[in-house]
């Protein structure tokens, strides 16, 4: 692997984000692949508003759109921001000689994107993937073992939602399809009951009483039944900034991609029995 190594994490989420600013942080040539707006709802805990947006800072980092190669390319050598690429998937695969593929996206019904053999190291997160043929690392996102590495294998599925980092939150869901417009701002104390906002003329009232971790930009399109606002009702909630979960997968990642570039090869117990 190059002495600079050049890094694409896929997606914008909380945990994307977290890993994307670590190994940011850490000195490689980071960029987010992200196709579509993003769907996150945390607003204050991912780099999801500089799609939208242009710019957006996260936990003092700056991540900016490139529309341009330029804008690409300056953000990447410069290490000053992490451009955000919203090309297809092959076009951004093959317009840069990635050292790294992270794949940080959440698990969805669609099997995971086929990643080995597209760069030097590619690291699958949660479950879907298979070491050694899908990827060659993947990396454990549940709440059993977060950070934990495999070289071979998958991991184990251990019932519905196993990747979900918080459950202490109230999700609002979407009535209907259409355009969410919103009346309230993210942190802010809401009622149960209190009108969110609006899609159409039908209104978007909180399902409980606590502060708002999660609310859909203002105008974004939303289908019937997606999250558009998430109330957390606890006072010690996490609503804003990097969970310890995914703070500790994003370090797992950057030791892994920090052990790959010193050729650092793993002992095997096998080997030692």
């Amino acid at each position: 692997m190059s002495e600079e190594t050049s890094i694409l994490v896929f997606g914008m989420d909380e945990l994307a984000s977290a890993v994307a600013r670590k190994l940011h942080l850490a000195g490689h040539a980071v960029a987010i692949h992200q196709p579509t707006p993003p769907t996150t709802i945390r607003r204050r805990m991912a780099f999801a508003d500089a799609w939208t947006d242009g710019a957006c800072t996260f936990e003092g980092v700056e991540a900016r759109r490139a529309d341009k190669t330029k804008d690409f390319l300056s953000g990447l050598r410069s290490g000053m921001f992490i451009p955000v690429l919203w090309h297809p998937f092959e076009d951004v695969t093959t317009r840069w000689p990635w050292d790294v593929l992270v794949d940080a996206r959440p698990r969805t019904d669609k099997p995971r994107q086929h990643l080995r053999e597209l760069s030097d190291l590619t690291i699958g997160l949660g479950s879907g993937f298979v070491a050694g043929e899908t990827c060659d690392i993947v990396i454990d996102v549940g709440s059993r073992d977060p950070g934990a590495v495999l070289r071979s294998g998958s991991i184990a599925e251990h019932g519905p939602g196993p990747d979900a980092p918080l459950d202490d939150g109230a999700m609002v869901l979407a009535p209907m399809h259409g355009r969410f417009h919103g009346s309230k701002l993210l942190g802010e104390p809401i009622e149960a009951g209190q009108i969110l906002g609006f899609i159409g003329t039908t209104a978007v009232m909180a399902s409980a009483t606590g502060r708002l971790r999660g609310l859909a930009r203002d105008g974004a399109a939303v289908g019937k039944g997606a999250p558009v606002a998430e109330v957390v009702t606890s006072p010690d909630a996490v609503f804003a900034g990097i969970t310890k979960r995914d703070r500790l997968i994003a370090r797992s990642v950057a030791f892994v991609v920090e052990m790959e570039r010193a050729g650092y090869t793993p002992i095997s117990l096998e080997n030692l029995l």
